[in-house]
C-alpha cells in the first residue's frame, strides 16, 4: 500500500511565510529601538552628574531585533556597580528595570499588530 501526497503552492506558501517573518522582524526591531530610547532617556536622568560626560555618553544602538544601551566612558561601570572604595550609583540597570513592562508591551503590540 502506498500513500502519496502532492502539495501544490508550496513555494508560494514558503515565500509568504518568509515575507511574514521579515515583517515581524522589522516590527520587533522597531519596538526594540523605541524601548532602547526609553531606557536611554531614563538612564541619562539617573546618571550621577559631575561633569555631565557620563550622562552625555549614554547611547542606545538598535540592531536586528535588539538594542544595546551603554556608555563608552571608562568609569561608567564603576558608577553602576561601585568598587571596594566607592558605593555604586546605578543608572543603567534601574532604567532597564523601570521600563521592562513597557518594552514587553511594545514587543507584544508589534507581534500582535
Amino acid at each position: 500500500m502506498e500513500i502519496r501526497v502532492d502539495v501544490k503552492g508550496g513555494a508560494a506558501a514558503a515565500g509568504l511565510l518568509l515575507s511574514i517573518a521579515d515583517v515581524m522582524k522589522e516590527k520587533v526591531s522597531a519596538a526594540m529601538a523605541e524601548g532602547g530610547m526609553m531606557v536611554e532617556t531614563d538612564a541619562k536622568a539617573m546618571a550621577p552628574v559631575d561633569t555631565g560626560a557620563l550622562r552625555e555618553s549614554i547611547t542606545s544602538v538598535p540592531s536586528d531585533m535588539r538594542c544595546e544601551i551603554g556608555t563608552n566612558v571608562e568609569y561608567g561601570i564603576y558608577q553602576e556597580f561601585g568598587t571596594y572604595k566607592m558605593a555604586a550609583h546605578p543608572y543603567l540597570v534601574p532604567a532597564l528595570e523601570g521600563n521592562e513592562q513597557a518594552i514587553i508591551g511594545l514587543i507584544a503590540a508589534a507581534i500582535s499588530g
